[in-house]
């Protein structure tokens, strides 16, 4: 995989660490919260002791289902998995963790090493988990947003008003299209979201061009919106995402005119 993978999707277990409360705690992999739900399709992180359990990750996509002889199984169904370690491993909500007609269940997740659990417990899924990737230690919490030249929008290298950003996001839900657990988009195909994406940038809501999967990263949910070209817009401003009324953690980038 390309470095830009770790970036975007790992940029929120990089810097920290979350104790298990219990055997197994299964956390949205962009929010970062304790007893947040999940939702189908998500990048989520399950955390607890695997005792022997050395650090692998996915070589490609798609991604594969064991890592190191490690399984994650939501209910019977293996997840993808991007990385394995020794008290973290990050995967993707198989899409029938939610059943049909449902808003919300809860689920056995087991993290296993041949026949062997190495931990279990449950996990929340719910239809919708918005959730945007962010710096930890930013104080004002750095988003993974991209600005016009696909870099980071940092302050070194903001987004400027009225130009297109990418918001990199997971939680997304139910799409108009469908992709393989653990897979992409076929080349040159738009996944969308089905659920109404909205992006407010400060106090201004910004068009969105595009909702729906990333073509190159399995579980990651791409936002691109216009920023609003309003003068207040400058610095490092906030920025939250809501799909179908239930919004994100807000998160921050920078902005030039």
């Amino acid at each position: 995989m390309k470095t830009s993978l770790k970036t975007a999707l790992l940029v929120c277990a990089a810097a920290a660490t979350l104790s298990a409360q219990g055997p197994l705690a299964v956390i949205n992999g962009a929010r970062f919260e304790v007893r947040y739900p999940v939702a189908p399709g998500a990048y989520a992180q399950a955390y607890g002791s695997y005792a022997g359990v050395t650090a692998q990750s996915a070589p490609s996509v798609p991604l594969p289902t064991e890592l190191g002889g490690v399984r994650v199984l939501v209910g019977q169904t293996a997840a993808p998995l991007y990385a394995v370690g020794p008290d973290v491993v990050s995967f993707v909500v198989p899409q029938n963790a939610l059943p049909a007609g449902e808003s919300q269940a809860r689920v056995n997740v087991r993290v296993v090493r041949g026949e062997t659990t190495l931990a279990q417990g449950p996990m929340d899924v719910v239809s919708v988990s918005p959730g945007i990737f962010f710096a930890l230690g930013d104080e004002l919490a750095q988003g993974g947003i991209l600005n016009q030249d696909s870099q980071y929008a940092v302050q070194g290298a903001p987004a400027r008003r009225g130009g297109v950003i990418q918001i990199f996001a997971t939680g997304q839900g139910a799409l108009d299209g469908t992709v393989a657990d653990g897979a992409v988009p076929a080349a040159g195909t738009l996944v969308n979201a089905r659920g109404v994406t909205k992006v407010y940038v400060s106090v201004d809501e910004a068009q969105v061009l595009f909702s729906g999967l990333s073509p190159q990263f399995p579980g990651l949910w791409q936002i691109n919106a216009i920023v609003p070209d309003k003068s207040y817009i400058s610095g490092q401003v906030p920025v939250v995402v809501t799909i179908d009324g239930v919004p994100s953690n807000q998160v921050s980038f920078w902005v030039t005119q």
